[in-house]
């Protein structure tokens, strides 16, 4: 599996996975800030997705420290967190390729960079 194709399924999953975890009308902005963040995170190399965690760190503290309200918050960090969870599992990947990472990833991120390794479903 080539780095495109698993960027590409870690978002898509991550995508499957907040469209089942945001189901309440009050959670729309944590919900459109998750798929924004994952969406951001397409086509992406390492490099590009260390600069786009750290552009999205900084807003949210800025959201924090500027006191935004709960929604604008909620979107802004739920997009932090997403885009740090695809930095986290594709660091994975990159240590289990002998690579530098972009973060250290944790046990979580290396189950998931493993379950997307091994899951491949042959090509037609």
């Amino acid at each position: 599996m080539d780095y495109g194709e698993f960027l590409s399924k870690v978002i898509d999953d991550g995508i499957e996975a907040v469209k089942k975890d945001y189901t309440k009308d009050s959670q729309a902005p944590h919900l459109h800030g998750s798929v924004a963040g994952f969406e951001m995170c397409r086509v992406k190399n390492p490099v590009e997705l260390a600069y786009l965690l750290l552009e999205a760190e900084r807003n949210t503290k800025n959201s924090r420290m500027a006191q935004e309200d709960h929604d604008t918050y909620g979107f802004k960090r739920c997009y932090e967190l997403e885009i740090e969870w695809v930095c986290n599992v594709v660091s994975a990947l990159l240590m289990h390729r002998g690579l530098p990472v972009v973060i250290n990833p944790t046990a979580r991120g290396v189950r998931k960079a493993m379950d997307i390794l091994l899951h491949k479903v042959p090509a037609g």
